[in-house]
């Protein structure tokens, strides 16, 4: 998905947000700012939102010196997914279908994403909604056919606190098909990500083998990847990619993709075709 106008403005927004977590310097922040602004010279018509994000975000922790300035707010995520983990996971048990319920909470745990939040929110009554809502785009059936056949399912993670979720969500596929599992993870802090200490830290790692991409961008730009995620991602029976950042990077991937994300913003709805607020489960496939 190409950048359009309104990305340039939200990406303005969330520099100011991340470099007064960075720093509490006034004349620093400044100076950060108007070289952010300066990136916005180099964007052209193929540039992708991860692809300017991880220049944005490098420059400010190239600049502040604070690397990791969402480490707190990661914490805090998992810490609060955990606490309603034992609700929401009767919730799912007693569904008619717990892995249709545990998608629909994984996709409710995207809207923990501080590049368009400034904090989490009710995640509980997200939860709740999302359960209790219709899919806006459902691909849920072909996903399902997919899985019950697939020997290597690669599924790319977003966000801490939806991580939590993610660990549900791989309980569940392993009960409908028990294969090879791998979990792609950012290769190094950026926004509140999820990187391998952040998917090690909840156990992910007991469930799938845990991959980084090689790269901080907040979406798994193929062209930047290790050799070893552009695998796992390319060579998986079946891809699932969490998240609006990875919608943003693989919507236009040279393979089948099964996208689970809430959408968040008017350039994702206007691509996707879905409305803002609403959950989907949506097929990218190269063959139409």
């Amino acid at each position: 998905m190409r950048m359009g106008v309104p990305c340039i403005a939200c990406f303005v927004r969330q520099a100011v947000e991340t470099v007064q977590r960075a720093t509490d310097d006034p004349g620093l922040q400044l100076l950060v700012m108007k070289e952010v602004c300066s990136l916005v010279r180099d964007v052209t018509p193929g540039t992708t939102p991860p692809d300017f994000a991880e220049q944005l975000y490098s420059t400010v922790y190239r600049m502040t010196g604070n690397l990791d300035p969402f480490h707190a707010d990661k914490r805090e995520a998992n810490a609060l997914v955990l606490g309603l983990e034992p609700g929401l996971r009767k919730e799912v048990e007693r569904s008619g279908d717990p892995l249709l319920s545990v998608i629909k909470l994984s996709i409710a745990g995207n809207s923990m994403d501080l590049g368009v939040v400034r904090e989490y929110g009710d995640v509980g009554g997200i939860a709740e909604r999302v359960l209790s809502s219709e899919l806006a785009l459902d691909d849920y059936e072909s996903l399902v056919a997919r899985l019950r056949s697939a020997d290597h399912v690669t599924v790319v993670g977003d966000n801490n606190g939806e991580v939590v979720f993610d660990r549900m969500l791989l309980e569940q596929l392993r009960r409908v098909r028990d294969c090879r599992y791998t979990y792609v993870v950012r290769g190094g802090p950026v926004i509140n990500d999820v990187t391998r200490d952040d998917a090690l830290e909840v156990g992910i790692d007991r469930l799938a083998d845990v991959v980084d991409s090689g790269s901080r961008a907040p979406g798994l730009v193929l062209a930047r990847c290790s050799e070893e995620a552009r695998r796992v991602f390319l060579d998986a029976d079946l891809v699932v990619s969490k998240g609006q950042g990875n919608y943003e990077s693989l919507s236009d991937a040279p393979r089948e993709v099964f996208f689970l994300l809430l959408v968040k913003c008017g350039v994702v709805s206007h691509d996707l075709g879905a409305p803002v607020g609403r959950a989907v489960v949506a097929r990218h496939s190269v063959d139409g």
